[in-house]
């Protein structure tokens, strides 16, 4: 097996986003599965910079907090300025020299400016979760002024920083089917896997919902990033109807509070920070809603939902390689205005409701294990076979 050198943009623990869940268990499976794994990323906060991991395969770098216009002032997308400098890439360069990797392992856009590092002394794989240049393209559609008029200066950043990463990696790691084909399209120089999350939650064996369940809807929307607040706005705007006829809707935001104004608009809804267990926090809850319009990737949050056996209502490119059939496992809308009027129907029909949580969790039931990250595992053997060293 190989010899990994996997970076991060920041520490992955606590995994209390997708962004950190997605690659932490990647990186466990991937040693599950006889790979050596030692870590550089960021501490996230300046308070924990101090940290240091539990089992001391990780190089926890300060918190870097850069202010804006230094980051629109870049060359490298604002993503890159956040975790990247002389400091990383010194901690880069040690690591290549004292740990001697198979191969690198690029987690995320943010670092990709390691490869100049890298230099092609040893291969490097790049493991997306998102066509990042395509989430960004999304945004800027919503967004308006300034903000409008920044996001199109980083897209042509960000397209040309994910262009040479695809160009320069020896292989790419894609969470979607859309993501390989526009990955594609864009001339990688290496075979592109598809890797699949795993899932490390809790498998509810069974659940009935009853007329004593609470009539709670749930959205899991964790605010660290601009795209998820525009997502769950859009997502109250569209279940107004319901929230002013008493239908209590929370959301659960990951630590991070959701903005003032939003507060103010919506001041029936229940706002929750971090959940460190989603057992209690789902177990009374008729419906769970992944409605993310802006952005793309696997939504981990619709498998929090599948397989506590929440019936879950998401947009139509919120589901995205969950080999769900809606009206039968998932229920789907295609904008906004749709919400409120499905959410609606179904909210008191126990029937239906149970039939969707049933079925979603059985045909899930064998799925998003540690075997998910195979594929990823069998690139970084594919691609180290002529270059490990003798063990």
């Amino acid at each position: 097996m190989a010899k990994i050198l996997w970076l991060s943009g920041e520490y992955l623990l606590p995994a209390d986003s997708g962004l950190y869940r997605y690659s932490l268990d990647m990186l466990n499976a991937l040693r599950e599965m006889g790979h050596k794994v030692r870590a550089i990323g960021r501490a996230r906060s300046a308070d924990d910079s101090q940290n240091a991991d539990d089992d001391g395969t990780w190089t926890i770098l300060p918190h870097r907090n850069v202010p804006m216009w230094k980051k629109m002032a870049h060359p490298a997308p604002v993503k890159v300025t956040e975790v990247w400098d002389r400091d990383y890439a010194d901690a880069v360069q040690e690591a290549l020299a004292s740990y001697d990797p198979d191969i690198v392992l690029l987690d995320h856009l943010r670092v990709g400016a390691a490869l100049d590092v890298i230099d092609g002394t040893v291969p490097s794989i790049y493991v997306s979760q998102n066509d990042e240049t395509h989430v960004k393209e999304k945004m800027i559609p919503a967004a308006k002024g300034i903000r409008k008029a920044a996001l199109f200066v980083d897209l042509k950043k960000m397209e040309r920083f994910e262009n040479n990463l695809l160009s320069r990696c020896d292989g790419v790691s894609a969470i979607s089917i859309a993501d390989i084909d526009t990955f594609q399209a864009r001339n990688p120089k290496g075979p592109i896997v598809h890797t699949l999350p795993s899932y490390r939650g809790t498998r509810r064996p069974e659940r009935t919902i009853t007329k004593e369940t609470p009539r709670r809807v749930a959205m899991i929307s964790t605010l660290y990033w601009g795209a998820k607040i525009d997502n769950m706005v859009m997502a109250l705007r569209g279940l107004k109807p319901l929230i002013d006829d008493g239908t209590e809707v929370v959301v659960f935001t990951g630590g991070y509070p959701p903005p003032d104004e939003v507060s103010r608009q919506y001041p029936k809804v229940r706002f929750e920070g971090y959940v460190d267990d989603f057992d209690k926090a789902l177990a009374d809850c008729r419906v769970g809603i992944v409605f993310e319009p802006v952005g793309g990737g696997f939504k981990m949050k619709t498998l929090d939902f599948i397989f506590h056996r929440v019936p879950l209502v998401t947009g139509h490119t919120s589901a995205m390689s969950l080999p769900l059939i809606p009206g039968k496992s998932v229920e789907e809308v295609r904008s906004e205005t749709e919400l409120a009027p499905l959410i609606s129907s179904m909210l008191d029909d126990l029937d239906r409701l149970n039939d969707l949580q049933n079925t979603a969790f059985e045909t899930c039931r064998d799925l998003f294990t540690s075997e998910s990250a195979r594929p990823l595992s069998n690139l970084v053997k594919a691609i180290t076979s002529g270059t490990e060293k003798p063990k």
